[in-house]
Order: structure tokens, then sequence, then C-alpha cells
């Protein structure tokens, strides 16, 4: 009588699955496997994406301004003139306001011309007033010193920074665009942020 045939013991999948990948992997060699945790690992592509674009925004402001750090003077320009910034800014946020409180009030259903002038003259009036208000940020700024030289470069920086994000990176990724194309549209993002944080070390100073 013939001994019984050993049941083979059955291994885990998820087991093989790692046996074979360690296997694939040792195959391939050391730059291959490197590639491989550089391209699984999210924290690394997205520094080698910002990195490379705020690169190619400084190489692009080199060639046109002959200064690799044109940007900085440009950032301490703005910085200087934070006040007149926050003016310009005031001045289009108080316009919107204007218009919108004239038709909150009703005024735009006033009868014949009063109805038609009403939005447009509030609107006006809201924009004179932001017009004006540059003397007054700049006597806060001085009023809560050491503050205001230290947030000066984020008032400044950060217009245009949330500008580039809304209408440039955040479109761009809503659109779904390819890798080549949103790096490009991430360049002068990338670029005014690099400029502020190479400034910014003076300011502390």
């Amino acid at each position: 009588m013939s001994a019984p045939a050993p049941v083979p013991v059955p291994v885990p999948v998820k087991k093989t699955r790692l046996r074979a990948q360690a296997r694939r992997l040792k195959a391939a060699g050391p730059a291959k496997v490197a590639a491989r945790v550089r391209e699984s690992n999210p924290r690394l592509r997205w520094l080698a994406v910002n990195a490379t674009a705020a690169g190619a925004g400084h190489l692009a402001v080199w060639a046109v301004a002959g200064d690799p750090l044109a940007g900085v003077d440009l950032m301490a320009r703005m910085t200087i003139s934070v006040p007149q910034l926050a003016a310009a800014g005031l001045t289009v946020v108080a316009t919107y306001g204007g218009w919108k409180a004239a038709a909150l009030v009703q005024l735009h259903r006033l009868p014949g011309i009063f109805g038609l002038a009403a939005r447009p003259a509030a609107a006006l009036v809201a924009a004179l007033w932001g017009q004006g208000t540059a003397p007054f940020v700049r006597d806060v700024m001085d009023a809560i010193e050491p503050w205001g030289t230290l947030l000066s470069p984020l008032l400044a920086v950060g217009p245009v920074a949330a500008a580039c994000w809304y209408g440039l990176d955040r479109r761009a990724t809503a659109a779904q665009l390819i890798p080549p194309v949103r790096w490009v549209l991430r360049i002068p993002l990338a670029t005014v942020v690099v400029s502020s944080l190479l400034y910014g070390p003076g300011v502390l100073l």
C-alpha cells in the first residue's frame, strides 16, 4: 500500500506578491529602485516640480533683466509701495462694494435718471474713498512696528501669489491638463514665492 501524497500548503497571495515584487526590484538594479522610490513619494515629486519651476522662472527673469535676483529687487520695491498697493486693492474692493450696496438698498429703482446713475455714482464715491486710504495704511503700519516691517513682504507678495494660483495653477489643475502644461503654468507662482523667500531674511535682519 503506497503512502498518501503530501498535501501542498497554500502560500498566502499577499506574501507571494511581495516576494515577486522584491525579486523584480532586485533584478532591476539600484538605479531603477531609486527611481521607483522617487516616483512613489509625492513629497519629493512636489518638491522637484516646484524647484524646477522656480529655477526656470529665475532663468527667464535673468534672461530678460540681466540679473538673476531681479525678482528680489522687485519684491523690495513692492514692499516699499505696500501702502499704495493696499490702497489700490481697497479701491477695487470698495468699487465693487459700492455697486453692490446701491443695488442692495434698491437705489437703482429710483425713477428716471436717478435710478440709472445710482449704482455708478455709489461705485465712484466708494472708489474715491479707497484711493485715499494709502496714508491711513501707512499710519497703521507705523503704529504696529516692528510688525509692519515684518508683514510688508507678505502684504506685497500675497495678492500676486494668490492671483497666480487662482488664475493659472488652480485652473490648470481643475482642467486636468497634462503635467508639462501644469508645470509651465506653475512657473509664475513658484518664482514669486521663491523671490519672496529670498527677500524675507533681509527684512528680518
